[in-house]
């Protein structure tokens, strides 16, 4: 049973079978307004996707700068594109937040960052105006924080995309959008591997052999796993994607790894703002 009167809801054309041939809009069916249909359909565009999702995770791992080289090449079918990437990672951390890398306290926010001395009296100053304690304002803070910090991590991605620009700005044959195209499909990476899978597999392992909390590795040896990680993924990135030598990918696959520390800062000060802003 057909749900139209034999024209597109889109355009006004007739159909000419089960799609629009002027705009591609599907000709909708009775079956089509069921419940399990649209599970059908959100779980096919997330994990089939003609196959674009598992193919686009295996060459994030195995192959690191092919997705963002396919893209500088203006392929676009084969693969997730770089946002949808990064938005699924994203909601991956959402739901399994194993590292609170991107969850940043108050109280690191008003005493241990380089801006810490600007922002403390803007928040001595509403809790002396609005007569509420310390402990109270960090509840609330902390707890819109965690949220914000997660959607926040978009700002993570601009800013790298622009400082990769700046690596090559010689290069006039590739765009911004090249570069903030890498910048998306390292932070899923980093999302989805780095801070999801590595702690699991941390955690896993420890439950199966019975490993005590006393014996984890600190957050030391944590920081430099991690960190070599970075550096060597972002040198195969940088190769492939953009096409240099080995030691144009190394210079700049270190640079980038520095640049994480004062991204993390400006993306911190933004978090703070964002979220003492929903507060206020």
């Amino acid at each position: 049973m057909k749900l139209d009167d034999g024209s597109c809801m889109s355009c006004g054309s007739d159909f000419q079978g089960a799609f629009c041939h002027n705009c591609g809009e599907k000709r909708i069916a009775l079956a089509d307004k069921r419940v399990i249909h649209f599970l059908e359909e959100a779980f096919s565009s997330v994990f089939v996707a003609d196959g674009k999702f598992f193919k686009t995770i295996k060459i994030l791992v195995t192959d690191p700068g092919e997705l963002t080289r396919s893209f500088v090449l203006g392929v676009r079918k084969k693969y997730l594109s770089p946002l949808q990437l990064f938005f699924f990672a994203n909601l991956i951390y959402f739901i399994f937040p194993l590292i609170s890398t991107f969850n940043t306290s108050l109280d690191v926010q008003m005493n241990r960052l380089p801006y810490s001395d600007s922002i403390r009296p803007v928040v001595e100053n509403y809790l002396q105006k609005n007569e509420m304690s310390l402990d109270s304002f960090t509840s609330e803070f902390e707890k819109i924080s965690s949220s914000n910090g997660k959607l926040l991590l978009i700002v993570l991605v601009v800013l790298q995309g622009f400082f990769l620009k700046t690596l090559f700005w010689k290069r006039q044959k590739l765009f911004l959008i090249d570069f903030l195209a890498g910048s998306s499909y390292f932070y899923g990476f980093y999302i989805l591997f780095i801070l999801v899978l590595l702690p699991a597999s941390f955690i896993l392992v420890m439950n199966l052999f019975g490993i005590s909390g006393s014996t984890q590795i600190n957050e030391l040896s944590l920081t430099i796993i991690f960190l070599l990680v970075i550096v060597t993924y972002m040198f195969f990135l940088i190769r492939k994607a953009y096409d240099v030598s080995n030691l144009g990918s190394l210079w700049r696959s270190v640079l980038v790894t520095i640049f994480i520390v004062p991204s993390f800062i400006v993306y911190r000060y933004i978090l703070f703002w964002v979220t003492f802003w929903m507060l206020s």
